[in-house]
């Protein structure tokens, strides 16, 4: 047996072990696939497969994983069709939803090539850059400044190649589903020359946040799955989703400006790096949440095209679609 069908009958017993046991009607982060998978543990074993494995055995498991997945939550696929049909009806295929699966099993995947490699070779990864000139004027200000982005393509990356371009760089993060894989996700970004703050409930992260964009730091957030209260409705092609209001809040108490961006697989493998016109968020007249509002969908503005151009790199696995209460 060659090694390419040995690592096909592991994948096809993974595969097979997952419809039998992991397969209910549970929420996702619920079910046994999530809670045994997304640890720690999970994490070294991709690091230790890129080892032993090499890319292309990495590559045939990861696909395989993300299919397996895929097949054996139902609920799951429908809630990302709902999501892509938001984006692009046509898109929202079974097929197109299967793919998500895989394409955020590689991003997984991505973690182990990164991590055999040094720093400075992630660049070799990167395609084409579209709008660094205004991440160059926004660092040439020194004032920090804030990244906003989605759960597009494999967002990490992003931080590591600021710092390789000489930019201070923070992520943001809530905490993940178990303290240690939070540390292990820190840990990771700081071989990178990445800090990360975990965002919880209270005044001490957002002091932290505010002191690092004020030192000239570019801070890195998530925009698309809100964690603040009253988040803001921003439009899609075919309905409305919630964008969080936070950036917004922090970049104003910070006095620093936003930039929309995102990174894109391309079918090559390299990565797309797009960074919209600089954002420049002032009190407005009307009052704070309007203020919160306008300049929150001037970033869902700049965002939500670019997952309209690629839903099949748009994670999430939750209904996403929003109903403002008057309807």
């Amino acid at each position: 047996m060659t090694p390419l069908m040995l690592l096909a009958s592991l994948g096809g017993a993974f595969l097979l072990v997952s419809m039998l046991f992991f397969a209910n009607g549970k929420d996702y982060r619920k079910r046994g696939f999530y809670r045994k998978f997304y640890t720690p543990n999970a994490f070294n074993l991709i690091l230790f497969g890129w080892r032993i494995l090499g890319e292309t055995g990495s590559w045939v498991i990861t696909r395989i994983i993300g299919l397996g997945y895929a097949l054996t939550h139902p609920a799951t696929v429908q809630a990302v069709r709902s999501n892509m049909a938001l984006l692009n009806p046509q898109r929202a295929s079974y097929a197109s939803a299967c793919r998500l699966f895989v394409n955020q099993a590689e991003c997984f995947s991505t973690y182990g090539r990164l991590a055999l490699g040094r720093p400075e070779e992630v660049m070799a990864l990167i395609g084409h850059r579209e709008g660094f000139s205004h991440l160059k004027a926004a660092h040439d200000a020194g004032k920090g400044c804030f990244l906003v982005t989605g759960h597009l393509g494999f967002f990490e990356l992003g931080g590591l190649v600021m710092t390789q371009l000489g930019f201070s760089m923070t992520a943001l993060t809530l905490p993940e589903p178990s303290p240690a894989l939070t540390q292990w996700r820190s840990d990771f970004r700081e071989r990178w020359g990445v800090k990360t703050i975990v965002v919880r409930d209270d005044s001490f992260s957002v002091l932290d946040i505010v002191r690092s964009l004020r030192e000239g730091s570019f801070v890195a957030s998530l925009a698309d799955r809100p964690y603040d209260d009253n988040p803001i409705p921003v439009d899609c092609p075919h309905g409305q989703i919630l964008f969080s209001k936070g950036p917004v809040l922090l970049s104003l108490l910070a006095g620093c400006p936003v930039i929309p961006v995102g990174i894109i697989k391309r079918a090559d493998g390299k990565y797309d790096i797009e960074a919209g016109a600089i954002i420049e968020p002032r009190w407005l007249p009307e009052g704070r949440e309007a203020t919160l509002a306008h300049y929150t969908r001037q970033i869902a503005a700049v965002l939500v095209p670019m997952f309209a151009r690629t839903p099949e790199q748009w994670y999430h696995y939750s209904p996403l679609r929003y109903e403002s209460p008057s309807r």
